[in-house]
């Protein structure tokens, strides 16, 4: 999934890092997991993670890649298609039957396509009325089996999180939600395909968990931990407006969540983060920091956030023994969505992420 602050082409640099300031693999916590690429490496490499985030979106993509420890099968018969009896179905095979699924409209047509009202009123071209159609029908299919009790919550979150990354790769987006194009994108025509997503099988990353709600909230929660890897958001961009529709296939819509402005904002309350506020980030690293129970901490942040290398040294500092205070730097290209214009906000193609690292006694 294309996502702000994704640290996939980082993973390297941030396992190198952590092996050269000794973290040998015990209980780590990624309280700002987003996609969970970072906590599903780190279980990866043998890690029990406890991984969590304020999105609904990226709850399920953490039961998908970090909570789960082997791919579940999934009760016989939710699909009437015939042939299989009495006997349990794959996950990949249940991703067949849904992509054969009659497609029926219901929310996302009506709200998010040129087909709907609401969407013609509003000339939001989200998704082409097809797609929109087939996400419809699997979303709906999902609420109904987990209402029913058919399905648990680790198989609901996980058939979540397939359709979350299969209606990204239609959207008729630039990469984030803020915006749809105004004409259709190549991408945008293809057919919703329902792609596996594979667990990490592992023996030493079990027990590993997936929460929604604030870091401070988990950091008080999971108890002693080995790691804790941070990478909070360091700008003002508040990431429920740039991926509501993500959110609204997270929560479903029954009941429907009020909808408002040109792009069909959801209720976002509880998702807006302190770490998005200049007034209030740095109280929100200290808090964290002293609500951690953690031996080694890293700290992710790029050299543009909105946190000033001296507050965070200083945080760190205090936190932790300050003699085992580093910095690891490596520079990346940047996340875009959108392309060169003399309105452009940022004008440098290239930023550096900054590993922040202390350890305590």
């Amino acid at each position: 999934m294309r996502y702000i602050g994704n640290k996939t082409r980082l993973i390297p640099f941030l396992l190198e890092a952590v092996e050269r300031v000794g973290g040998r693999p015990g209980v780590a916590c990624d309280p700002f997991a987003g996609t969970a690429s970072v906590a599903r490496a780190l279980k990866k490499r043998g890690w029990r993670v406890h991984a969590g985030d304020l999105m609904a979106s990226s709850y399920a993509l953490q039961v998908a890649r970090v909570e789960l420890d082997r791919t579940p099968r999934f009760p016989p018969n939710l699909i009437d298609v015939g042939g299989n009896g009495g006997a349990s179905v794959s996950y990949s095979q249940l991703l067949e039957q849904l992509e054969r699924l009659p497609a029926r409209g219901s929310f996302l047509t009506e709200h998010f396509t040129p087909a709907g009202t609401d969407g013609a009123a509003h000339g939001r071209m989200y998704f082409t009325p097809e797609n929109a159609r087939r996400i419809d029908t699997v979303r709906d299919a999902i609420r109904q089996w987990r209402d029913a009790e058919l399905i648990d919550r680790q198989r609901e979150q996980l058939l979540v999180a397939t359709l979350i990354e299969a209606a990204d790769r239609v959207a008729n987006t630039t990469g984030v939600y803020a915006s749809f194009v105004k004409s259709w994108q190549p991408n945008a025509g293809r057919t919703l395909e329902l792609r596996p997503l594979r667990p990490v099988s592992t023996t030493t990353g079990v027990g590993s968990t997936a929460f929604r709600g604030s870091a401070l909230e988990l950091a008080r929660g999971v108890g002693a931990l080995d790691l804790a890897y941070l990478d909070p958001p360091y700008n003002e961009r508040q990431y429920p407006a740039y991926y509501h529709l993500p959110e609204i296939l997270a929560q479903g819509w029954n009941p429907p969540p009020p909808l408002r402005g040109k792009t069909g904002l959801i209720p976002d309350e509880d998702r807006r983060s302190e770490w998005c506020r200049r007034a209030t980030c740095e109280a929100a690293l200290g808090g964290l920091l002293r609500g951690l129970d953690a031996r080694h901490i890293l700290l992710s942040y790029n050299d543009e956030g909105l946190l000033s290398l001296e507050q965070i040294e200083s945080a760190l500092r205090e936190a932790g023994d300050p003699d085992t205070y580093r910095c690891f730097q490596q520079e990346y290209q940047r996340y875009r969505s959108d392309g060169d214009h003399a309105g452009r906000r940022y004008t440098r193609n290239s930023v550096h992420e900054r590993l922040h690292y202390v350890r305590r006694s």
